[in-house]
């Protein structure tokens, strides 16, 4: 294998405790879903729990199930909520669902009425992301069977933001106003409502919990201004073979580079099977021993060519190791390039790249 990931648990550790620090009195919630966002859950979430986080969300119960075997005594939420199917799986690993649906807070209930006791909960309202939760009309039917709110042991009423990342915007004030009058139709509870973006903005848009994702991992959660967090990923990958071409040679699969004089190609042991986008062929730029180059000719399935014409000779030799995303090339400028965002670009990384850690509890 070619590529190499380098995570900084140290980063990591330290971006949580700024975000700690940033929203008290609000508690800072770490959201591990796809893998930690790419970066591998079975060293992040306990170096999360070393830096002293205790509350985390996953996206399935499947995800949850796997984090509760690393951290037996975290709170652990899960975004999907609970059916039929995961119902069981939830009691015997102590998880908390978020309900979406009154059909997921009747069930719950109900599970909770054979166990005799309330069963936690979060209830998520939708307040204009129009994705999961439940909107105005769903808690009119939800408040239409009383008899089942007193089974939900409710530790947070959550709401999700749609634009906190854009400053130019007042949508995100508006979904706030939203949420703060639908939720005075439930019994009274904390409130979860920022995610990186909306958290960091700080009271109110953070609530009692925030959950915070993109940010621990030193991605920005802004469209502009960049919070002050350590850089957590670096990905690499190993020249594999030197050409020297002459002008009007083609480079890459449809011949859709053409050198126009002598140049120096070097092949480079990462493609789209290793999550590095199809979309930066002629577009991405990699950087050899400190000399930002640009990629030539289309990303193939394993690997990538890069124009280094002019670079010392030391830094170009096979085995060299050139940097993908890492100091001189940020994780947002390679999403801008792809055209896409920095979180796909972190959840599009391969498991058969090599991962390196780097710092942590021992």
């Amino acid at each position: 294998m070619s590529t190499l990931i380098t995570v900084d648990l140290d980063a990591l550790e330290a971006n949580f405790r700024f975000c700690r620090d940033r929203l008290h009195p609000a508690s800072c919630a770490a959201v591990v879903k796809a893998d930690a966002y790419g970066l591998g859950i079975q060293r992040i979430a306990p170096a999360l729990w070393h830096a002293g986080c205790t509350q985390f969300f996953t996206a399935t119960f499947r995800e949850a199930i796997s984090l509760r075997e690393l951290l037996c005594d975290a709170e652990i939420y899960v975004f999907e909520g609970v059916t039929e199917l995961s119902l069981q799986a939830f009691c015997d690993n102590n998880l908390v669902p978020v309900l979406i649906s009154p059909t997921h807070c009747r069930l719950w209930a109900v599970q909770a009425r054979e166990q005799g006791h309330p069963l936690p909960a979060i209830i998520h309202i939708d307040t204009g992301m129009t994705r999961l939760g439940l909107g105005e009309p769903e808690l009119q039917t939800l408040l239409q069977h009383p008899e089942d709110l007193p089974w939900l042991d409710t530790r947070y009423v959550m709401t999700h933001f749609a634009c906190a990342d854009d400053s130019s915007t007042d949508k995100t004030r508006q979904q706030l106003e939203q949420f703060n009058r639908l939720r005075q139709l439930l019994p009274a509870a904390p409130t979860s409502v920022g995610n990186s973006a909306g958290g960091l903005l700080g009271e109110p848009f953070s609530g009692d919990m925030a959950r915070v994702g993109i940010a621990l991992f030193g991605g920005n959660p802004y469209l502009d201004d960049m919070p002050p967090l350590q850089s957590v990923l670096r990905v690499q990958s190993r020249i594999l073979q030197l050409r020297e071409i002459s002008a009007g040679t083609t480079v890459g699969y449809g011949a859709t580079h053409q050198a126009d004089s002598r140049r120096v190609i070097a092949t480079v042991g990462t493609g789209y099977a290793d999550g590095y986008p199809w979309s930066l062929g002629n577009r991405g730029i990699a950087s050899v021993g400190g000399h930002r180059v640009p990629v030539v000719g289309r990303v193939s399935m394993d690997m990538i060519t890069l124009d280094v014409t002019g670079v010392p000779a030391q830094h170009v030799q096979p085995g060299c190791m050139v940097d993908l995303i890492g100091e001189d090339i940020s994780l947002e400028e390679v999403a801008e390039r792809a055209g896409t965002i920095n979180y796909e670009i972190l959840t599009r990384l391969s498991q058969r790249a090599r991962r390196k850690f780097l710092g942590g509890a021992s």
